[in-house]
């Protein structure tokens, strides 16, 4: 049903837009709104085709796609698009679809011609005054991105380099989806690294008959393969390559108890699987998994604070918080750093240290009971932003968490059975699963009897599309 001129102009009197507009032309411009429907999937403008209407999104959420990869999505009520191609009069340089099903109103520019003659120049000027705005934002953007992409390459580079020092080594990638292939050819060109590429079963197969590996990635969808190359002892180091769906991770981890790395991947987010491709096959071949440089831009000031005793937790916790607020990053993103700083410190004071035999000392303890670690006994709190990334870690001299406590106690948590492991413990089993869950990404690298190291990721550019944590571990 078409909604009455009054009703639109009080609408749009709320975008960004159309702000500086009298009620006078917000009415008149009403008159010339269409109301229009996408569903998920549909396009709303096609790249390289002739458009000449404004959309102003009222609901959902719409994806910006250039040469078929996603590069942006937009949600914000009363976001405009089209504009580019309309001031330009060209065809459109980017597709826009609907991400979900998306209500919006349309006008045509030629429309815009009709406003009355005595507001024409006052409407002109406006007009032409919002699409300066919107050049200069777009414009803004575009070079903040351009400076990002730079520092991503930047940074690519410098991880080619990091896997050159391995030397000649021989990779299998067992991987059917062909974007997934171009993304490791892309990761491993020009660091000398040998890479075969199988697309299904039988040709990996025959790889693995023909000759040894340094290391296998897999994805999941082609499981045999691991198996076979574990029994077959084709290669030292098995990589699991997996969606980011938790869940379903634990129930296929839970199966390869014999895989000591596994890393997920974001279809999506081509320019972070490549970087996360490259590190995981640094971190594998060199067999070198600490550090949470190796997730960040060159050069980012890594802060390192000595975890000495449960009472200095909130402290640690405030000093760290207090250097990103420096920083501009939101409170909503620091909350969960916050979030899940707690529960590395809870971990690393509580849970990790053992004594010569492997047993606990200090886990059967109520939290709120005071503990003083000894100089060998204290971990370390490290955290840094690079523009980008937040990087946090606590890393304990002991070396105790195993894969099986972590798929327990995730499986326990998103099961509904939190604490059910814990009968004599002192905490509720919540840590892990709190932790996975407010970070975009965690890490857990472990030598056993020597070192366990959690990191977390929290990316800024995150924010604009769905939350979906996962996880990768490294266990030498």
């Amino acid at each position: 049903m078409r909604l009455h001129p009054a009703d639109v102009a009080r609408e749009i009197k709320n975008f960004a837009f159309f702000s500086s507009f009298s009620e006078d032309l917000l009415l008149q411009v009403s008159t010339m709104m269409v109301g229009k429907s996408f569903k998920k999937g549909e396009f709303i403008l096609r790249q390289g085709q002739p458009n000449q209407s404004l959309y102003f999104i009222r609901s959902g959420k719409v994806e910006i796609i250039l040469s078929g990869e996603v590069v942006a999505t937009l949600d914000h009520i009363g976001e405009v698009l089209g504009e580019m191609s309309v001031i330009s009069e060209n065809p459109a340089t980017t597709s826009v679809r609907a991400a979900e099903d998306v209500e919006c109103f349309s006008v045509k520019a030629e429309d815009f011609a009709h406003v009355h003659p005595k507001d024409k120049d006052h409407f002109n000027a406006l007009l032409y005054r919002l699409y300066s705005s919107i050049l200069v934002e777009r414009l803004i953007k575009t070079n903040e991105k351009a400076r990002l992409f730079e520092i991503a390459n930047r940074e690519l580079q410098r991880v080619q380099a990091d896997l050159q020092e391995v030397g000649d080594k021989q990779v299998l990638l067992v991987e059917s989806d062909k974007k997934q292939q171009v993304i490791a050819r892309m990761a491993v060109g020009g660091t000398g690294v040998r890479l075969d590429i199988a697309n299904n079963k039988d040709e990996a197969e025959s790889f693995i008959q023909a000759k040894k590996y340094d290391a296998i990635l897999c994805e999941e969808a082609f499981l045999d393969i691991l198996v076979q190359s574990f029994q077959n002892k084709i290669s030292p180091h098995l990589v699991l390559l997996t969606n980011q769906n938790v869940t379903d991770n634990l129930q296929t981890v839970k199966g390869l108890p014999f895989v000591d790395n596994i890393m997920s991947r974001d279809p999506e987010d081509r320019s972070f699987t490549v970087r996360s491709l490259l590190t995981t096959m640094t971190k594998v071949l060199n067999q070198n998994i600490f550090g949470i440089e190796k997730y960040l831009s060159w050069g980012a000031d890594v802060q390192l604070k000595s975890v000495k005793c449960s009472k200095e937790r909130d402290s640690l916790k405030d000093e760290m918080v207090a250097h990103f607020k420096v920083s501009g990053i939101r409170a909503s993103i620091l909350d969960r750093v916050y979030l899940v700083a707690e529960e590395m410190l809870m971990n690393a004071i509580y849970d990790a240290p053992t004594d010569g035999k492997g047993q606990a000392l200090f886990n059967h303890l109520p939290r709120k009971t005071e503990v003083n670690l000894q100089k060998s006994q204290e971990s370390m709190l490290r955290y840094a932003f690079d523009g980008t990334m937040i990087a946090l870690s606590v890393e304990d001299p002991f070396g105790a968490l195993t894969k099986e406590i972590i798929i327990q106690y995730l499986e326990s948590c998103y099961h509904g059975k939190a604490g059910s492991l814990n009968a004599n413990k002192g905490g509720a089993g919540r840590g892990l699963h709190q932790i996975i869950e407010n970070s975009d990404l965690t890490i857990f690298n472990v030598k056993k009897g020597v070192k366990t190291e959690v990191i977390s990721l929290f990316n800024l550019e995150s924010g604009r599309k769905e939350h979906r944590p996962s996880f990768h571990y490294f266990f030498v």
